[in-house]
């Protein structure tokens, strides 16, 4: 019987949807292999995703829900948030890294001044 998760039942923290997609092939019994050929991909990208190191598209979504029987939106609104927040996190660095450049800068600029 396959398990049918609705759009709306995102998982309070946000994953990476191949987190999600690991899951779904252990509690399946399903290898890398047979997934792959299931959704009409390579095995190499099945396990980039698997690994986190590839994103969903609205196309693999797709192929997820007619394959898993997990709705596309889930895995597309699952990319979606995990996105914002791994640039969201980028940005928030890039800017700790602009004040520390600041304030190394504001120091040196002292020290001449002194």
């Amino acid at each position: 019987m396959k398990k049918r998760l609705e759009s709306n039942q995102i998982p309070p923290l946000v994953m990476h949807p191949g987190e999600l997609l690991r899951n779904e092939i252990k509690e399946r019994g399903l290898t890398q292999i047979e997934l792959a050929e299931k959704l009409g991909i390579s095995q190499p990208f099945l396990n980039g995703l698997l690994r986190e190191k590839k994103k969903i598209s609205i196309e693999l979504a797709i192929q997820l829900e007619e394959v898993l029987g997990i709705e596309a939106e889930l895995w597309v609104k699952l990319q979606r948030l995990f996105d914002k927040i791994e640039i969201r996190n980028k940005t928030e660095r890039s800017l700790q890294n602009l004040t520390i450049s600041s304030q190394k800068r504001d120091s040196i600029l002292a020290a001449m001044m002194a």
